[in-house]
């Protein structure tokens, strides 16, 4: 069985299909276009779509459906988007997704399916990334924001006194500050700026001067220690076992992995993910297998 994964961000969208058998993607039928959040709702419509039927045409066999990861607000069970207030996809605000796009592709409505993106990250990492030997996982993406996703065996959990509302942790506090403030790319592009007086904009140039220059390596070990700091009482309340990082910061891992693994070693293992930019789109393609999603709908509704 074949199905087409979907990864949605603020200003792209990337997809690939997926084979059950060989539990891989087939690496060229990967797609990647870049999209106007703030365009129209037919605009942004049109360029999924035209992504979407282009990774169909590159391989000639039938898809079952599409799995898509999206950013939150979105109700992730009827496929209507929720997203209002910010800067991007504000057109698509109540719009059914899962029925424009079946329209669109003329696929059957009930295989286009859709889960949050860090959702999706630790259902591949928990499916077929090194996670997959635990039962308790928890999933970080360090990127513009915090995305992150508890799940015991294989499976998101939303709602429970040992996770925080709703599986986030970007709204949590952390020293007073709100968490998605410090752990993320403006998070470490402000504390080199405190340290150094110089405003880099990207994670990537200041991992680059961490090569020789002990500001920029202090950024990140100070970054490890605090995001450690952050994590542990999450981590020991759900009783994880592994911790997995994905997102462009973890790129810069071995910078920060040691104040890190200092500070969370009650756990196995920490890793990056092997799966990289692919993992979201790994594990909304998943979903087209029918026994699992039956599994995860309660969870899709409270998400």
């Amino acid at each position: 069985m074949l199905s087409l994964g979907v990864d949605i961000g603020g200003s792209h969208i990337a997809a690939g299909i997926f084979d059950f058998e060989r539990k891989a993607l087939i690496q060229n039928t990967y797609t990647h276009t870049r999209v106007n959040p703030k365009a129209s709702k037919d605009q942004i419509l049109s360029q999924w779509s035209a992504t979407l039927q282009e990774t169909i045409n590159k391989i000639d066999k039938p898809v079952k459906g599409i799995g898509i990861a999206m950013p939150g607000p979105f109700d992730y069970y009827n496929g209507i988007s929720k997203i209002q207030d910010v800067d991007k996809f504000q057109s698509l605000y109540n719009v059914n997704l899962r029925s424009e796009l079946a329209v669109r592709l003329n696929i059957n409505p009930s295989n286009v399916r859709f889960i949050n993106d860090a959702s999706a990250f630790s259902i591949a990492e928990a499916l077929l990334g090194q996670a997959s030997k635990y039962d308790k996982v928890v999933a970080i993406t360090l990127g513009t924001g915090l995305g992150a996703s508890f799940v015991v065996n294989a499976k998101p959990i939303i709602e429970d006194t040992k996770v925080p509302q709703g599986g986030f942790l970007y709204n949590q506090y952390y020293r007073n500050q709100l968490a998605d403030e410090v752990f993320s790319t403006r998070g470490i592009t402000n504390s080199y700026f405190a340290i150094s007086g110089v405003q880099l904009n990207e994670v990537k140039s200041i991992a680059q001067k961490a090569r020789h220059e002990r500001d920029a390596q202090f950024v990140f070990e100070d970054f490890g220690e605090k995001l450690g700091e952050f994590l542990k009482p999450f981590l020991k309340d759900f009783g994880a076992e592994t911790l997995v990082l994905g997102g462009n910061i973890s790129k810069a891992f071995q910078l920060f992995e040691n104040t890190l693994k200092m500070e969370l070693s009650f756990l196995e293992k920490i890793y990056v993910s092997e799966l990289g930019e692919q993992a979201a789109i790994i594990g909304s393609a998943l979903l087209l297998e029918d026994n699992y999603y039956n599994k995860l709908k309660e969870t899709l509704k409270l998400m």
